[in-house]
């Protein structure tokens, strides 16, 4: 390029100067119709360079203001969104050091000009929710109902956090009608399945919800402690209404034709538990338990037992005995074995079991049966004792 640039100079400097070398100035005849233009070398020369300049100098000025304008157009363009992702960096940070009010403010603010909307919306309304304005939380997520964006970046994660939140809000009708205009969804997520069930639940839709329990099971994904929760509330409802209807012996019988697998499910063995136990039916209940007694039972199923009026337990204490040998130290099974003895009126051994549970930890319902039981073996003055900790403690 330079080489190209040199010869032209110096092909331009021959030519300027060849008129000079030979005494003559040389003419250049420039005709266009009946005009007729002549210019000696030396000036066409200098025309030519002065004309070179003027390009050159247009070429660069255009370019420069090319370059200015459309950066300009760029910045007016997206300067929107890149303040908005800003907030929306901004408005997270804020909701997870629970700055709910910065963070609800932040978010609402930036929904409209993020390519995130479905997730500055539901930031929003859970902050929202977690400041207990629930017309606001209401508000956000009708923005996700009806807002084009928002729409088009629809997934199981914003119907399952707009469920929730309808769901905590108690809007159980916007819940369900949120799950109808997406039921394609349904079936495909185990979260969602779920949702759908709790909102069952809630309707009481109980034979529904058992229903939808039966595909929940076969999800390794869905946490068991809250399968066992669904089943309890579920079953204990439709048992309800099983009564209502008809008998007692109709829910046997319905128990009963349950599958070998379904009867060994805490949640269900809890609800027909607490069945009986509501209509007074409560001599069966350590045949109904015993066989869930094993080491890894639920925490919520071992809490759940020890609350049971369960008469004549002796199997049921030997198979806790028996789990203790193994594990002296686990004070879920240590409770348990102390509240079932002081229901069986067995009190040495329920002293015995508080005393080892008790050096462990001291949880406050353990702390209340084990006044009780200094109570029942006359000991009152160790029994106040006892209750003043708990009092202390609340």
């Amino acid at each position: 390029m330079i080489r190209s640039i040199i010869k032209l100079v110096l092909l331009l400097a021959l030519i300027a100067i060849a008129p000079f070398l030979i005494d003559e100035k040389g003419y250049i005849l420039i005709a266009m119709g009946d005009l007729t233009y002549e210019l000696t070398v030396v000036s066409a020369i200098l025309l030519m360079v002065l004309a070179s300049f003027i390009f050159a100098f247009l070429f660069w000025g255009t370019r420069i203001g090319f370059k200015f304008s459309s950066s300009a157009w760029r910045k007016l363009a997206f300067s929107n969104r890149a303040k908005a992702k800003r907030e929306f960096q901004k408005g997270l940070g804020a909701y997870l050091l629970e700055d709910y009010k910065q963070a609800e403010a932040l978010m609402a603010k930036c929904a409209e000009h993020t390519d995130m909307a479905n997730s500055a919306w539901l930031v929003a309304a859970s902050s929202a929710n977690k400041l207990g304005e629930s017309a606001k939380t209401a508000n956000y997520l009708q923005f996700i109902a009806e807002h084009p964006q928002a729409q088009e970046n629809f997934s199981f994660e914003t119907l399952l956090v707009a469920g929730r939140l309808n769901l905590d809000d108690k809007q159980f009708s916007k819940a369900r009608a949120l799950l109808n205009e997406n039921h394609k969804l349904i079936g495909h997520d185990g979260r969602l399945l779920g949702l759908d069930i709790e909102i069952n639940i809630h309707e009481d839709k109980f034979e529904q919800a058992t229903a939808l329990l039966q595909i929940a099971r076969k999800d390794k994904n869905l946490d068991k402690e809250k399968i066992t929760d669904w089943e309890v509330r579920a079953f204990t409802g439709y048992f309800s209404e099983l009564i209502a209807k008809s008998s007692v012996d109709a829910v046997a019988k319905y128990y009963k034709a349950l599958s070998r697998k379904e009867r060994q499910s805490e949640g269900i063995v809890l609800a027909y538990a607490h069945c009986l136990v509501a209509n007074g039916l409560v001599t069966n209940l350590e045949n109904l338990v015993l066989p869930l007694i094993k080491k890894d039972a639920s925490l919520s199923f071992i809490n759940a037992v020890k609350q049971l009026p369960i008469q004549n337990s002796e199997h049921i204490i030997f198979a806790v005995q028996k789990i203790l040998q193994k594990q002296p130290e686990n004070i879920l099974w240590l409770s348990a074995l102390a509240h079932l003895c002081v229901a069986n009126k067995e009190y040495d051994k329920a002293h015995k079991a508080f005393t080892s549970l008790l050096k462990i930890e001291q949880a406050s319902d353990d702390l209340q049966c084990y006044a009780k039981l200094l109570e029942l073996m006359g000991e009152h003055q160790q029994a106040n004792r006892v209750y003043q900790e708990l009092i202390a403690q609340g």
